[in-house]
């Protein structure tokens, strides 16, 4: 079962190390509605730091309040700002659950929902929509939007919702160490990083390293204490490793079992 948190500005200064031995992933809230930095979540930068720090795969989410295309030409720019420069994992979902949409005509607010999703997809992000079960059930029932992931929020201990669907928000009372008070608890169906991964999407590829968590190597060469690479604890030759985690921008970015490997010590064999 892979188990995760999302989070928003209303859970505060998470302290993610606590956080961390208990989740395999978390959805971080970037903001709400159009593109001004008022509505950025005032915990955004931070969560997203802290994720990437500790290697927790992490995706966002954006809540809308969108009514007309205008809005969601914006909630798409509002996003596409915050996310730029973030190693995303997980989806980029859309967060549909606001009053003024759900007293829109059917077809209008499925006609923003799919314009946000489609435009995410054109620059390169694995998109999805968050809704609760009544709302994808009634509001957003439709062919137009069965191509994109839904993350659905059924808080129950059995998921009824009837389509495709990668995500289950199965709770809002999920308490953990690190958290001051209550969170909501999610699980995934699918291996989010492996499908982004391997599609190519959310521009991932730019990371300057070669190979990711989970991933098989071989190293030759010596292994060190810590990412700084401080001290040699040993040596090996053509020896294969599954990397545990990774570090951008250290000395010795791959963590292995035996210790940390420095990037031009590690390869794979065709």
């Amino acid at each position: 079962m892979i188990k995760g948190i999302d989070v928003s500005s209303y859970q505060g200064r998470v302290d993610w190390s606590k956080v961390k031995p208990y989740i395999d992933f978390a959805i971080i809230r970037c903001g709400w509605g159009n593109d001004t930095t008022r509505q950025d979540d005032l915990y955004y930068e931070r969560n997203a730091e802290e994720c990437a720090r500790l290697n927790i795969p992490f995706g966002v989410y954006l809540y809308s309040y969108a009514t007309t295309l205008d809005d969601a030409r914006s909630e798409v720019a509002h996003t596409l700002r915050l996310i730029k420069d973030k190693k995303l994992l997980y989806p980029v979902y859309l967060d549909v659950e606001s009053k003024r949409q759900m007293n829109m005509r059917k077809d209008d607010l499925i006609e923003i929902v799919k314009y946000y999703c489609e435009e995410m997809e054109k620059n390169g992000y694995y998109v999805g929509i968050y809704a609760n079960l009544n709302t994808l059930r009634n509001n957003l029932d439709s062919t137009e939007l069965d191509p994109f992931d839904k993350w659905v929020a059924e808080w129950n201990d059995r998921f009824t919702y009837n389509k495709e669907a990668g995500m289950w928000q199965h709770t809002s009372y999920e308490e953990l160490p690190g958290i001051r008070g209550r969170v909501d608890g999610d699980i995934a169906f699918k291996n989010y990083p492996k499908i982004i991964t391997d599609a190519g999407l959310n521009h991932l590829q730019d990371s300057k390293l070669q190979y990711r968590k989970g991933e098989k190597i071989f190293v030759t060469g010596d292994i060190y204490d810590n990412v700084d690479a401080n001290k040699i604890t040993t040596s090996v030759c053509d020896k294969e490793f599954t990397i545990e985690e990774t570090f951008e921008g250290k000395n010795a970015p791959y963590k292995i079992d035996a210790g940390y490997v420095k990037a031009e010590e590690v390869y794979q064999k065709k």
